[in-house]
This record gives C-alpha cells, sequence and structure tokens, in this order.
C-alpha cells in the first residue's frame, strides 16, 4: 500500500469470514490509520458472513474517514440485500431483481 497516495486500495481475496476477519481487520485498520480515504475492492470474496458484514460497518463507521466499497462479489450482494444494509452503506451497487436482471442502487455519498 502507498502511504504517500490520497486513496488507499484494498483488494481482500477469499473469504471474508470469522476465520479471517481479524487479519483483515488489521490492515484495514492500518489504511485507515494512515490514509482519509480507503476504497475497498470486493470483487475478490467468495464467501462472507457476518463477522465480515461487521467488519464492512467497522470500517464505514470510521469517524473522519471516507470508505467506499466498489465491485461487490455475487456473496457480498447476497448478504447486503439478506440484511438489508445495502442502504447503510451507502456505496453504489448493483443487485440482482431476478435471475439475470441488474438495477443500480442510489448512491447516498455523492
Amino acid at each position: 500500500m502507498d502511504t504517500t497516495a490520497p486513496t488507499a486500495s484494498l483488494q481482500p481475496v477469499g473469504e471474508l469470514g470469522i476465520y479471517t476477519v481479524s487479519e483483515l481487520r488489521d490492515a484495514w485498520r492500518h489504511a485507515l490509520n494512515m490514509h482519509d480515504e480507503v476504497e475497498i475492492d470486493l470483487g475478490g470474496i467468495t464467501e462472507i458472513d457476518t463477522a465480515g458484514l461487521q467488519l464492512m460497518l467497522m470500517a464505514k463507521r470510521c469517524p473522519g474517514k471516507t470508505v467506499r466499497f466498489v465491485n461487490h462479489a455475487d456473496a457480498v450482494l447476497r448478504l447486503l440485500d439478506l440484511a438489508n444494509l445495502g442502504g447503510t452503506l451507502g456505496d453504489p451497487l448493483l443487485v440482482t431483481d431476478g435471475a439475470t436482471h441488474f438495477r443500480k442502487t442510489p448512491s447516498f455519498q455523492e
């Protein structure tokens, strides 16, 4: 991670869950300590559970910081939909309204 860049970019890969969240939490906290803006690409997430969801909420609610989640993997979209938290996180995301159709949810941080 480039500590001189204004925005940190993170790309977690694999599971975002109870067995991996502590390691990811440390990396995300480090990025938040070093930068005012952090972009987290969730395209490489294969599985996510409520521990991963809690980590996302913790990052998003960090005072004085801007955290954007982008490129949401299907597993992430399914959990956000199940938990009804897409709007809470405030990032634009594509969610399915059927097997093959997509609609874009509004961004609340523009």
